[in-house]
């Protein structure tokens, strides 16, 4: 992970050249890629009559480019019912209340291992206590993680006698 920081801080109230670009900077930043080859939401409209959030115009073309990378999100949003989800391994977006934006509008920052590591706004202080939701990066095929067997004497087992 590298930290990225944002470029844009308006809310939903501004132009949308303006509004702030957060969950960019935090997914260019999990992936290591510069800003502006990183995903923005911001183009992408909230269709109000989409009964569930992965079902959002925005959303899916996310998925969509993340599948790129050979990856998916899943969301899970938060609420003080919502069981720990442990452990959060890796890194992955979470959604909280944004403290630079009077609104009550969200704002993304990267955690790894359930912990905050990068706010890209560097204006912004969020704590824990503030969490909406969590963007989990997974892959798509666990399969392509494994790793091949390594080759030790001729062999994956060796060299066997019959």
């Amino acid at each position: 992970m590298i930290k990225i920081n944002q470029t844009r801080f308006g809310g939903l109230d501004k132009p949308i050249e303006e509004q702030g670009n957060c969950f960019q900077a935090c997914i260019a930043s999990i992936l290591e890629i510069p800003l502006e080859q990183a995903f923005d939401c911001i183009p992408f409209d909230t269709d109000p009559k989409a009964e569930r959030f992965e079902h959002q115009p925005w959303y899916v073309e996310f998925n969509n480019w993340l599948s790129k990378f050979g990856l998916a999100s899943i969301y899970l949003e938060w609420k003080p019912t919502t069981p720990a989800v442990t452990p959060l391994i890796g890194y992955h977006m979470a959604e909280v209340k944004s403290n630079t934006l009077k609104n009550g509008e969200s704002h993304c920052v990267v955690i790894h291992n359930g912990e905050l590591v990068h706010d890209p706004n560097p204006k912004s202080k969020v704590n824990g206590d503030d969490l909406l939701g969590v963007y989990l990066i997974v892959p798509l095929d666990v399969a392509n993680l494994r790793k091949p067997l390594p080759v030790i004497g001729g062999g994956i087992c060796g060299d066997m006698e019959s």
